[in-house]
């Protein structure tokens, strides 16, 4: 008999520190001891950038910083000095980000911060936007004529999950930047009502301790000016699935000889972050996210009616999506479908086996801890920027691990029972209609449409 393995050893991995500044500026230090390198991401939210009303200064401050030129170098410096330093910096509206040698840090700061809050708006490009504008606006307009609307697959289904839904559509003006009579001052007025502390945070990644941190973030962004204390609002939103049984939409491609097939369905309330959220990773890697899955070795390994298979069933703002995506030839397209609804039923109708699940885990947790690493530290970033907004707990990334531990055989049973539906599921074909016509029916209600969107009967 092989000796039984040792108990996993505990991983400390993805320890992110809190750190507030007296400005209201948000610090997260992710400590990577022994590192020589530095990684600081400025993150800055600029409530309702996307409906902008004061469009000529968003403008013209997006070219300054795009310049990388600022008052204490003007001259090009910014590439220069971070070129020497074999660097990378780069500010602007949303923050940006600097990295290079930890030894480097002060010289690399001293250039990003005054790149940052000091860019240089030239009188000369607000003079020729103005001058664009004058010759603009002496130019007759040209109306172009409508652009017929697309048949959309994807609305199809959508209704079909969730209804049709009525829209209240607002005439609005469309907003026109207008550079006439504006000045540096307007364009400075505006950046500092933007840029502020209360609406940023910094994610520094390297071998400092808490204390080292603090003091660096205070000596190079303890000035910044505070603002109004700004809350991002949550993005969570529910949506309710209205489908009573399966549905097929079948779209033709008369010249196929292969069907794409995508299975779709609605979670309900698997909302970003929510308290099962590693249960169901563990549940989808088992389902069909790796080569070891369950849908790839009955329709891949088994027999052979697809090179690729994929599940995606997870979280979502509105409350979680599942699904399935592969491609068979037209004549296998049934026996596909069959098969895959067979893996749906399996799950949910019996119990995972205890290799099945160790490995799903095992695969997860080595994904997982390999993402953590100090030259690509974006899920440190992702989750500060994350953590308020969902009300996260500081020791989220941390304990993850021991969460993927914790997954048992009953939780796999509970989680498929409730989130693999292939019930209330609406499944696209894209194949040749000639030779499908006939073989999908059994499964449930079939709507054919040609390319354009024009019904098949």
């Amino acid at each position: 008999m092989p000796p039984e393995a040792d108990e996993p050893v505990k991983l400390n991995v993805g320890k992110l520190i809190p750190i507030e500044l007296e400005n209201g500026l948000r610090v997260y230090l992710a400590p990577v001891k022994e590192y020589p390198k530095f990684t600081i991401s400025v993150n800055i939210e600029l409530p309702g950038y996307d409906k902008e009303s004061r469009l000529a200064e968003k403008k013209i401050l997006n070219k300054a910083y795009s310049s990388r030129l600022s008052e204490k170098y003007p001259n090009g410096e910014i590439d220069s000095i971070t070129s020497y330093y074999g660097a990378m910096s780069n500010a602007n509206m949303f923050g940006g980000t600097i990295k290079g040698m930890k030894e480097d840090i002060d010289p690399l700061l001293e250039v990003y911060v005054d790149a940052l809050f000091h860019p240089i708006i030239s009188d000369a490009y607000i003079i020729e936007k103005q001058k664009d504008q004058v010759e603009k606006e002496g130019k007759e307009t040209i109306k172009l004529p409508l652009r017929k609307k697309e048949f959309s697959v994807g609305k199809v289904i959508d209704s079909l999950l969730f209804g049709s839904e009525e829209k209240v559509v607002e005439i609005k003006n469309k907003a026109i930047a207008n550079f006439k009579g504006l000045t540096i001052n307007d364009v400075e007025n505006f950046k500092n009502d933007r840029i502020l502390a209360y609406n940023s945070l910094i994610v520094v990644v390297g071998d400092f301790t808490e204390k080292e941190c603090k003091e660096l973030m205070m000596r190079y962004f303890g000035n910044w000016k505070s603002g109004k204390p700004y809350v991002k609002d949550s993005p969570l939103n529910k949506k309710t699935s209205i489908i009573k049984r399966r549905k097929i939409v079948v779209v033709n491609a008369p010249n196929a000889v292969q069907s794409d097939i995508s299975f779709r369905w609605h979670l309900g309330d698997a909302h970003t972050y929510f308290k099962d959220d590693i249960k169901l990773e563990v549940l989808n890697e088992i389902f069909g996210a790796s080569q070891l899955s369950y849908l790839y070795k009955n329709l891949r390994e088994d027999k052979g009616l697809c090179y690729f298979i994929r599940s995606s069933v997870g979280t979502s703002a509105v409350g979680g999506r599942g699904s399935v995506f592969t491609t068979v030839r037209n004549d296998q397209t049934a026996y596909a479908v069959e098969n895959i609804i067979l893996e749906m039923l399996r799950l949910r109708n019996g119990k995972v086996s205890t290799s099945d699940l160790k490995i799903a885990k095992n695969s997860l947790i080595g994904s997982y801890t390999r993402s953590l690493n100090a030259i690509s530290p974006i899920p440190y970033i992702t989750f500060a920027m994350q953590k308020d907004v969902y009300h996260l707990p500081d020791d989220y990334l941390q304990s993850k691990v021991d969460k993927y531990y914790e997954v048992s055989v009953d939780d796999m049973m509970e989680m498929s029972q409730k989130y693999i539906d292939p019930f209330k599921s609406v499944i696209y074909i894209k194949g040749k209609v000639s030779e499908l016509k006939g073989t999908l029916e059994k499964f449930g209600d079939v709507l054919y449409f040609e390319e354009n969107g024009t019904r098949i009967d």
